[in-house]
């Protein structure tokens, strides 16, 4: 199965994230360098932006590619739990960086006793950075209001598009994945894992679509479904973006008399 079926709307939506997770990171570096912590307000203030935000945006990157990978590996590990996962996983790099700064910075020592004393220090930032972004991309696509359009009535608003980040939030809705409690929404533009009731996610896809459950753990819009082939109590359906999901034997009525079979 492929979550895509632009690769190229996918990497413009991902650039996205990426500039808007660094940038939430060097604000918080300008707010550390600021505060001083860790007795870095002994130095001046251009050595201390030049060391927190640097570590923050490099930290950033660390954390955005490590959860990334991470949600892709454990899609069902509690939100919470891939947040500690991940810090834990990145503070021994992080930690590494965190060294060549200070010695590159502040010309400070590098030894093993320093970077052993810096570990917890480095996993706590980790943990409140990383939920800090997370946090940031829950903000960023929450639905926003739409108004009515100028010399018409009001559209009628997308309730499943709104549950997804603003990169994706005008792409096509292909089908919905169940995995564990979560739903995966799968679009032209990639995809995207949500805390959701299935149920729930399809009642919402299908007040602006109609579409067919093809199996207990997917459904797929009508209009991106290319074809489905059924034998002897089970099946496969084709969809748009060279997404294929199953089709079981209970779906089967309902899209024989739909006309696919």
């Amino acid at each position: 199965m492929t979550d895509t079926a632009s690769p190229i709307r996918m990497l413009n939506a991902q650039g996205y994230q990426i500039v808007i997770d660094l940038g939430v990171m060097a604000l918080a570096g300008l707010f550390l360098a600021l505060v001083g912590p860790f007795a870095t307000i002994q130095e001046s203030l251009p050595l201390r932006l030049v060391y927190w935000i640097g570590v923050m945006v490099a930290g950033g990157g660390l954390l955005a590619v490590g959860e990334r990978l991470f949600s892709h590996l454990l899609p069902q590990m509690a939100l919470w739990r891939r947040v500690l996962t991940t810090a834990a996983v990145i503070t021994a790099p992080q930690t590494g960086v965190v060294i060549a700064a200070e010695a590159l910075v502040f010309d400070n020592p590098v030894s093993l006793v320093l970077y052993a004393r810096l570990l917890p220090a480095v996993l706590i930032i980790s943990i409140a950075a990383l939920s800090v972004m997370l946090l940031t991309r829950t903000a960023l696509s929450r639905p926003a209001i739409a108004g009515p359009e100028p010399g018409g009535e009001a559209l009628e608003p997308d309730l499943l598009a709104q549950h997804l980040p603003a990169p994706l939030r005008g792409a096509e809705i292909l089908a919905l994945q169940a995995e564990d409690h979560y739903v995966r929404i799968h679009t032209d533009a990639g995809s995207h894992l949500v805390l959701m009731r299935f149920a729930d996610a399809i009642a919402l896809a299908e007040t602006t679509r109609p579409g067919h459950r093809l199996h207990r753990s997917w459904w797929a819009a009508t209009d991106a479904i290319t074809a489905i082939k059924y034998n002897r109590g089970s099946g496969q359906a084709e969809l748009k973006g060279a997404i294929t999901a199953p089709v079981s034997r209970s779906s089967y009525p309902a899209l024989r008399e739909a006309g696919w079979f």
